[in-house]
Protein backbone atom coordinates (compact mmCIF):
# COMPACT_ATOMS: atom_id res chain seq x y z
CA UNK A 1 0.00 0.00 0.00
CA UNK A 2 3.09 2.43 0.35
CA UNK A 3 4.09 1.98 -3.23
CA UNK A 4 1.07 2.45 -4.57
CA UNK A 5 0.45 5.81 -2.25
CA UNK A 6 4.40 6.93 -3.36
CA UNK A 7 3.04 6.48 -7.17
CA UNK A 8 0.00 8.43 -6.69
CA UNK A 9 1.72 11.26 -4.74
CA UNK A 10 4.49 11.19 -7.69
CA UNK A 11 2.14 11.18 -10.49
CA UNK A 12 0.20 14.06 -8.69
CA UNK A 13 3.06 16.08 -8.29
CA UNK A 14 4.02 15.48 -11.47
CA UNK A 15 0.37 16.38 -13.44
CA UNK A 16 0.44 19.28 -11.02
CA UNK A 17 3.95 21.22 -12.32
CA UNK A 18 2.51 20.18 -15.98
CA UNK A 19 -1.13 21.92 -15.18
CA UNK A 20 1.47 25.28 -13.69
CA UNK A 21 3.42 25.13 -16.74
CA UNK A 22 0.17 24.58 -19.30
CA UNK A 23 -1.55 27.57 -17.16
CA UNK A 24 1.44 29.86 -17.80
CA UNK A 25 2.32 29.15 -21.71
CA UNK A 26 -1.72 30.16 -21.91
CA UNK A 27 -1.28 33.65 -19.93
CA UNK A 28 1.98 33.95 -22.17
CA UNK A 29 0.29 33.64 -25.50
CA UNK A 30 -3.23 35.44 -24.32
CA UNK A 31 -0.68 38.63 -23.12
CA UNK A 32 1.47 38.45 -27.01
CA UNK A 33 -1.99 38.56 -28.67
CA UNK A 34 -3.22 41.46 -26.44
CA UNK A 35 -0.16 43.63 -26.74
CA UNK A 36 -0.47 42.59 -30.78
CA UNK A 37 -3.77 43.79 -30.54
CA UNK A 38 -3.41 47.10 -28.66
CA UNK A 39 -3.66 50.32 -30.60
CA UNK A 40 -4.80 48.47 -33.67
CA UNK A 41 -7.29 50.76 -36.04
CA UNK A 42 -11.03 49.27 -36.90
CA UNK A 43 -13.01 50.95 -39.50
CA UNK A 44 -16.27 51.46 -38.58
CA UNK A 45 -19.26 52.12 -41.45
CA UNK A 46 -21.72 53.47 -39.06
CA UNK A 47 -19.28 56.23 -36.09
CA UNK A 48 -22.69 55.87 -33.85
CA UNK A 49 -22.63 52.38 -33.18
CA UNK A 50 -19.17 50.98 -33.29
CA UNK A 51 -16.83 51.76 -29.59
CA UNK A 52 -13.62 53.11 -29.55
CA UNK A 53 -11.26 51.09 -26.81
CA UNK A 54 -8.06 52.59 -26.00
Amino acid sequence: MDILARRLTIITLLLAIFAILLAAAVETDYRRNQKSRHGALSACAVPTLCRATL
